[in-house]
């Protein structure tokens, strides 16, 4: 069974003391990759060089909506020289957040089409943070979706990350070449939008993630999550949707490699 955590952070204070056991933890668990998302200058450092540490994992550089506030014209400039380089999957975490609201709307919106801008030039895939704006984000990814060259490549133009929208707003953006992950909170049993989207996408447009350390599985609620856990939100989809964990495992791990369009070496078995 081969499972691909397709947006962790392992950089995060979180996993100051304990982050080499934590990627241990991972492949004892058969995860196979795991993408390593940044979401500031500091943590897009941190993120490559785990990477070079680490053979499952694949650096993502990213301004996570929060911070667009701080963001210069240098910043750009550093993520861009950063998204070039080869190791570099993604751009990512990247997206609008209008529920914390910690950067104005009209700041956010430019950062993201910004950083679109650098995912088209650079030819790479973008990780999507969309709380509260699962519909406000849809026209800047509709242009960027229209500008990509990776449609032409035969693949996915970027993941919807931990998607927390509906079924139908999910498949608007399916419609326009993303892939939808879910992430452990589809353990989770009152979580009725993201069991929907489980079962009412075509599996070839599901993907699955931890967003380690945050939203642990719901036997682990109050705890710090990790990649090992992915296993489970893989184990609910298989519940969901009546198939075998290792169908869900293998499955999302071939849509994660060819969203990110990495190869992946075969995994130990869990």
């Amino acid at each position: 069974m081969d499972l691909f955590d397709t947006h962790a952070h392992l950089q995060d204070p979180a996993f100051a003391k304990d982050a080499d056991l934590a990627f241990e933890r991972a492949v004892a668990a058969g995860v196979v990759g795991m993408a390593l998302c940044g979401y500031d200058p500091e943590s897009n450092i941190q993120a490559l060089r785990l990477a070079e540490k680490h053979a499952i994992a694949f650096p993502a550089v990213g301004i996570h909506p929060h911070d667009a506030k701080d963001v210069t014209p240098a910043i750009l400039l550093e993520l861009e020289s950063q998204a070039s380089l080869p190791e570099v999957i993604a751009i990512g975490e990247i997206g609008l957040d209008f529920y914390r609201d910690h950067s104005p709307h009209d700041v956010q919106r430019e950062v993201l089409d910004a950083q679109l801008g650098i995912a088209v030039r650079t030819a790479k895939p973008v990780c999507l943070h969309t709380r509260s704006a699962e519909d406000a984000i849809y026209d800047h990814l509709a242009a960027y979706a229209s500008a990509s060259p990776l449609p032409a490549l035969g693949r996915p133009v970027g993941v919807m990350h931990c998607f927390g929208g509906t079924i139908e707003q999910a498949r608007r953006y399916v419609d326009l070449g993303f892939v939808v992950s879910l992430a452990c909170v589809v353990t989770y049993p009152k979580n009725a939008d993201a069991h929907a989207i489980a079962v009412g996408l075509p599996l070839e447009s599901l993907v699955i993630e931890t967003d380690s350390p945050y939203l642990p599985p719901q036997h682990q609620r109050g705890k710090r999550n990790e990649p090992a856990n992915v296993r489970f939100a893989a184990e609910a989809i298989a519940a969901i949707r009546g198939t075998s964990i290792s169908h869900i495992a293998n499955a999302t791990t071939e849509n994660a490699c060819r969203l990110f369009g990495v190869r992946v070496a075969e995994g130990t078995p869990a």
